[in-house]
């Protein structure tokens, strides 16, 4: 006899998964665009995606597909993909390949703060006590690793170059943000995780090859390099991630579930520690200690919701 598991719990495994998921893409991208571009990291990623949801959503899910769709839920994971995975992925890949993955995952990590506020304000969520303390731990942590990990990098700069350094990451983290929000209402319509996603992709993808053919800087770079290979492993992390996401969105709010995956940054400096050459990421003890206030914050917003 199977014990029914609640949906608060469920939420929570989901969104942990996801956390590793996309802990994962952190260090791939960092160790491909060591020799690669960020333009082929998008693409490959974008198009891993495509190539392992798409047709996943064509077997499981019986024709017609456009029933699948309102004309909310599509605009609504549109704007999702254009936002989350289009967006958000080419400041955040930027901000690997120039700041590192130690420094650029906890300054993604404040997308919780966003996503928090979008959630109350936009779909009336409620924020208890502890998720706020829980989220001002996170914040806190992502201060501290976010000025150790810059200071570290480069020890001379002042605090306005520290901060243009953290515009990047900062604005990407305000696009992940939002994305939950298009994501539950298209969820809210009815549409499934695997077709939603599906067009998140597709979305993201021909927008990024129509921008790299308006500006003319569409090439085929070589298919079989270690760059290409790390870029396909961060594409195949990044799907399980969003699959978990989707799913841990389904069952459970966006002020329970976005915390959660703020598990990442840890996971980022624990991996980077244990498999990233020196040069090219340098964790410090105070990196670490920040981090597990992050986990700290996260722990308690999952045990509140």
């Amino acid at each position: 006899m199977s014990l029914p598991v609640p949906d608060a719990l469920l939420g929570v495994l989901l969104a942990t998964v996801a956390a590793v998921g996309f802990a994962g893409q952190f260090l791939c991208i960092r160790l491909g665009t060591d020799e690669g571009t960020v333009a082929d990291a998008v693409l490959v990623v974008l198009l891993c995606h495509v190539i392992l949801v798409v047709p996943a959503a064509f077997v499981l899910h019986a024709p017609p597909y456009a029933a699948l769709f309102t004309p909310l839920s599509a605009i609504s994971f549109a704007a999702a993909g254009i936002a989350g995975m289009l967006v958000a992925r080419v400041l955040m890949f930027t901000s690997i390949e120039a700041l590192g993955a130690s420094l650029t995952s906890p300054v993604i990590a404040s997308n919780a703060l966003f996503a928090t506020v979008f959630a109350v304000v936009i779909l009336e969520e409620r924020l208890t006590a502890g998720h706020f303390a829980g989220i001002v731990l996170i914040v806190a942590g992502i201060a501290v690793v976010s000025w150790e990990t810059a200071a570290t990098t480069s020890p001379d700069q002042s605090l306005r170059e520290t901060g243009a350094m953290l515009v990047l990451p900062l604005a990407a983290a305000v696009c992940i943000g939002i994305e939950p929000i298009f994501v539950s209402i298209g969820l809210a319509e009815g549409t499934p995780i695997l077709p939603g996603l599906g067009v998140m992709a597709t979305t993201a993808t021909i927008g990024f090859v129509g921008y790299l053919g308006w500006t003319g800087s569409l090439a085929t770079g070589p298919v079989r390099s270690s760059s290409t290979a790390w870029y396909v492993a961060g594409g195949v992390s990044t799907t399980v991630a969003f699959l978990a996401y989707f799913a841990a969105l389904a069952v459970a709010p966006v002020v329970l579930v976005m915390p959660l995956l703020q598990l990442t940054p840890l996971l980022v400096v624990v991996l980077s520690v244990l498999f990233l050459p020196r040069q090219l990421e340098r964790v410090t003890w105070r990196v670490t200690a920040a981090a597990l206030v992050v986990v700290v914050g996260a722990t308690l917003v999952s045990v509140m919701g």
